[in-house]
């Protein structure tokens, strides 16, 4: 019963953008922070936190909100992405913990609530591990978000493929999504965390990415935000852009 309502639901909402990381189509309770001395720091960056969601998840087809499991750039009113890994893979908890960590970690600067249990309450960024595109309706194959120009919809809703490829590459993704979501636009530089998303640049996954503070946008990208009449002379300031939204 519950699934045929998200269909309904589904069905009368309306169709949205869809972006993605890269030029490669096969891509596109909170946990505290560790403390250098092996203890646990308090979050610092609470305006919104960030859910990475590994174990199946219905999403709805409309204006993008993690609340309500919408997301605007999918292409069919309904999708389930599956477990990530979640068939044959003996190591799954451990990979989920690799990647749950390799993204706090690259956060940590700031440092922001990174959780794999959905908030009860405040904003949230959801991203969504497992499946194929079909699964979600997603355009792009291996990563997906839509740009928020402005940072307008604080709930955004990402999605990244289980593609059995490398946890790194995974872990990237993340960190793009997330500056996607906020209205980073494409990079140039392979080592950049903005490398790839909806460009031509071919991102480095053998190493953590880099968050640009100041670096040059990529003014070839294929999706640009309509304010950015020179983007190629407007650089973005990525540690500055995640900080403002993700930090009271």
């Amino acid at each position: 019963m519950g699934l045929r309502m998200l269909l309904a639901v589904a069905l009368c909402s309306g169709c949205g953008a869809q972006l993605s990381d890269g030029q490669d189509p096969s891509l596109g309770g909170i946990a505290p922070t560790p403390d250098a001395g092996g203890g646990t720091a308090t979050p610092l960056c609470t305006s919104r936190a960030v859910y990475l969601s590994f174990d199946g998840q219905v999403l709805i087809q409309g204006p993008s909100d993690a609340t309500l499991n919408q997301a605007s750039w999918m292409q069919i009113p309904l999708g389930v992405a599956p477990p990530y890994q979640g068939s044959g893979t003996t190591d799954r908890a451990t990979t989920i913990k690799t990647i749950t960590d390799g993204v706090t970690a690259q956060l940590s600067q700031f440092p922001v609530n990174v959780t794999t249990e959905r908030p009860t309450s405040g904003n949230y960024m959801m991203i969504v591990f497992g499946g194929l595109a079909s699964d979600v309706g997603s355009n792009f194959g291996g990563a997906v978000d839509q740009l928020d120009c402005g940072d307008t919809r604080p709930n955004d809703v990402a999605w990244i493929s289980d593609n059995g490829k490398s946890n790194q590459r995974a872990i990237n993704s993340a960190i793009g999504a997330i500056g996607f979501g906020l209205g980073l636009t494409a990079t140039s530089d392979p080592h950049d965390c903005m490398c790839g998303w909806d460009n031509n640049c071919p991102r480095d996954d053998s190493v953590p990415c880099r968050l640009g503070s100041p670096i040059a946008r990529d003014p070839a990208a294929r999706q640009l935000c309509p304010n950015l009449t020179n983007p190629d002379l407007t650089p973005q300031d990525e540690v500055a852009a995640i900080r403002t939204a993700l930090c009271p």
